[in-house]
């Protein structure tokens, strides 16, 4: 009667091992074939909108000025210092974008806006000055192609020194400065922020951060 008993036991164990056996090599096709799909669910490309820093330079001296308006509108002028913190020099391409950002609010979180314009950004300008370097096309609820603009641009090399036509070269300090018109308009919209983002030379996203804009900083 015990040797019976141990064979049924046996024969349990082992199955149960057989089955474990097959769980082992099933969770990781599972698991794969899971991200998998949620790879190729998404058409939409992810942009970074958290700041990424970099051990490899320093933004300082940071100011923002209004500048005196004229019959056009009005200059925002933008000015910064890029300090080498490492031993070698680095070439960086450079961007800086200028925009007036909306933000819609509700009297709780439950709640939808609803808004005759939902655009987010009302006025953009950027430098180099290539508005198209940061449109894209998006699909709207009806399925239809709308244009939609977005704060990280499609060919990043374009983002060069333009009194040399190449990248910019950190070797110790570079001053930046660059000034944003924004046009007089039936609805007129001044820059609340400020966007500036540095690649390396591969096209590598070294440094993001994105600024309020306050009328006299310095």
């Amino acid at each position: 009667m015990t040797k019976i008993i141990s064979n049924k036991y046996n024969s349990k164990v082992g199955k149960m091992k057989r089955f474990l056996s097959l769980l082992i090599l099933i969770i990781p096709v599972l698991l794969f074939s899971q991200d998998k799909g949620t790879e190729n669910t998404s058409g939409k490309k992810v942009f970074p909108v958290q700041a990424v820093g970099t051990k490899l330079f320093k933004i300082y001296n940071l100011s923002f000025n209004k500048m005196i308006p004229g019959y056009a509108g009005e200059v925002l002028e933008v000015e910064f210092q890029v300090k080498n913190l490492v031993e070698t020099p680095l070439e960086l391409y450079i961007f800086v974008i200028a925009t007036y950002e909306k933000s819609y609010k509700t009297d709780s979180s439950f709640q939808s806006p609803s808004l005759d314009d939902p655009a987010q950004i009302k006025n953009i300008k950027v430098f180099p000055d290539d508005l198209s370097n940061f449109e894209y096309t998006e699909k709207d609820e009806a399925g239809k192609d709308k244009k939609v603009y977005i704060k990280y641009p499609k060919n990043i090399k374009a983002g060069v020194d333009p009194s040399t036509g190449k990248p910019f070269m950190l070797d110790e300090n570079i001053t930046f400065r660059t000034k944003f018109l924004s046009n007089y308009t039936r609805r007129y919209y001044y820059f609340n922020e400020i966007a500036i983002l540095i690649f390396d030379e591969k096209e590598e996203l070294l440094y993001r951060e994105v600024f309020k804009v306050k009328e006299k900083k310095r």
